[in-house]
């Protein structure tokens, strides 16, 4: 791991060898010895003139204890909220819609988010390197409440609309910022535990988001549930602001503007509420097209030739994320459209795929792999389990042994989950730890790769396996066959996961 971003400890000095002399006013004859002063003996084999630790020296160790935990705690209650703040807008939008008469405008708010979160993901990156994270992370936390405010007093949709901007951008520029915090404020294994935390809160966030916007917005109204959480969203925020270790700006930082139009307006072709169906599959192909070109200019040079260890990871981190989140972002759809399952079959289905990351996924962060050779066995596992989980899901219409597709789907999307904790805390572990050989990447830089990559992959895919499932004639049946093909598709992509995982070299550690 990198050296530590902390204050070196101060060596321990112990008073003055005369200090107990030249303090006391003792007259002739007086017992100076350790004893009659209070201070015990030597102990045996102790030399009594070199100094103890000190209390000074306790006190950093405990003060570094304290402001790690504290960072963690802070970092994982963040994470929460922000699960609940996702579930929370799936919550409102149709409680917001029939206030603002704008149910012909789910769309729009939709696409207003995407577009304004993916313009702040590259300026997010420039302005970590510019400004000091601590002060980032407040200013933006400040932009996310004043949006969300603005969404909560709205007094018709556009004055929603302009609120749910200002949140979007806000999150966006913010995401590579509070990954940032992880890598440049944790260390070892309180970094390894916490990426392996983050990922139980979502499961949390499933359990207690929807129902907090329910509970709320039945008591008082949609309003309050937007602005209901946003004190303690504050204050975690500030938790983690203020025990972030001091990092000066880098001048050679540069914040790319033309990426965040790039990124927007990519984003803005892929969104767009488009109802004509041909029209909405030429500005997808732009879209896609764009996003293409942006992801070459935000990701390291050189991420998919893969010429360096992390370097293949980030490749490999890329088309990971890409493929999960193609069969997750249909497998609801699928439950709902092809096996007419309800909302308490689609519940089961998401929550089994949750929990099999997050309960694997905490594993691989209490267990790490050892090494690169250790790390390549178990992702090559995780692989070979996520593509065997997509194969089960695209034969739940085969009834075996007379189990029920809705069943079978819960299975494969479990065993889904499962291959993706195996991969994705692991590579987490290693893209954060820098090799003995510099690769020219940074922590930051490595950071902002990891939130890019997983953002802009799992865009394309999901964008990709919706319009797909959703395009062409027919009904259920051929909404069936459609997501047979597709699951078939994405179990073949996922075992192409192991060229990356190839290129990474076996002889290093990554253990801190």
């Amino acid at each position: 791991m990198p050296a530590s971003r902390w204050p070196a400890t101060r060596a321990a000095s112990g008073p003055p060898l005369c200090s107990h002399t030249c303090e006391t006013s003792g007259h002739p004859g007086e017992d100076l010895s350790s004893a009659a002063r209070g201070v015990p003996p030597p102990r045996h084999g102790e030399d009594p003139m070199v100094p103890v630790a000190t209390s000074p020296e306790m006190h950093s160790a405990r003060a570094r204890a304290v402001t790690t935990a504290a960072l963690a705690g802070g970092l994982l209650l963040v994470e929460l909220l922000t699960g609940v703040q996702t579930y929370l807008s799936q919550t409102v939008m149709p409680l917001m819609a029939a206030d603002l008469s704008a149910r012909s405008l789910y769309g729009v708010v939709t696409a207003t988010g995407a577009v304004a979160s993916f313009a702040g993901l590259p300026l997010g990156v420039g302005l970590a390197g510019q400004f000091k994270i601590p002060k980032l992370l407040m200013a933006f936390t400040v932009l996310i409440c004043a949006g969300a405010t603005l969404c909560a007093v709205a007094p018709s949709i556009w004055w929603f609309l302009a609120g749910t901007a200002i949140r979007g951008f806000a999150a966006g520029c913010i995401a590579t910022v509070s990954m940032g915090a992880v890598v440049t404020g944790l260390e070892g294994r309180v970094r390894q535990i916490t990426l392996a935390a983050m990922s139980a809160m979502w499961v949390i966030s499933a359990l207690f988001g929807p129902a907090y916007a329910a509970w709320i917005s039945h008591a008082l109204s949609w309003r309050w549930a937007m602005v209901g959480y946003l004190p303690v969203l504050l204050a975690a925020r500030a938790i983690v602001a203020r025990h972030l270790p001091d990092r000066e700006p880098s001048r050679d930082s540069r914040i790319s503007w033309s990426n965040a139009v790039l990124l927007a307006v990519a984003m803005a072709c892929i969104a767009a509420p488009i109802d004509s169906r041909w029209l909405r599959v030429v500005l997808l192909a732009v879209g896609v097209a764009l996003l293409s070109v942006a992801t070459h200019r935000v990701l390291p040079d050189g991420t998919f030739r893969m010429r360096s260890r992390r370097q293949a990871v980030i490749a490999f981190m890329f088309g990971l994320c890409g493929l999960y989140f193609a069969a997750d972002s249909v497998v609801a759809i699928v439950a709902h459209d092809v096996f007419g399952g309800g909302a308490r079959d689609i519940g089961i289905v998401l929550m089994a795929g949750g929990l099999g990351w997050a309960l694997i996924g905490l594993f691989c962060g209490w267990r790490p792999a050892s090494d690169i050779a250790a790390y390549r066995r178990r992702a090559g596992l995780g692989v070979a389990v996520l593509s065997l989980g997509v194969v089960v899901m695209a034969c739940a219409s085969t009834r075996w042994l007379g189990i029920g597709p809705i069943a079978i789907l819960a299975v494969g999307w479990t065993l889904a989950g499962i291959g993706m904790g195996l991969c994705y805390v692991d590579t987490l572990n290693v893209l954060f730890t820098p090799p003995e050989e510099p690769d020219g990447l940074t922590d930051l830089d490595v950071s902002n790769a990891a939130v890019m990559a997983e953002s802009i992959s799992g865009t394309l895919t999901m964008t990709a396996a919706t319009t797909f499932l959703a395009t062409g004639i027919g009904g259920a049946a051929a909404t069936g066959a459609r997501s047979i093909l597709l699951f078939g598709v994405i179990a073949a992509a996922v075992t192409v996961l192991v060229i990356p995982l190839l290129r990474i070299r076996a002889d290093e550690s990554v253990q801190p």
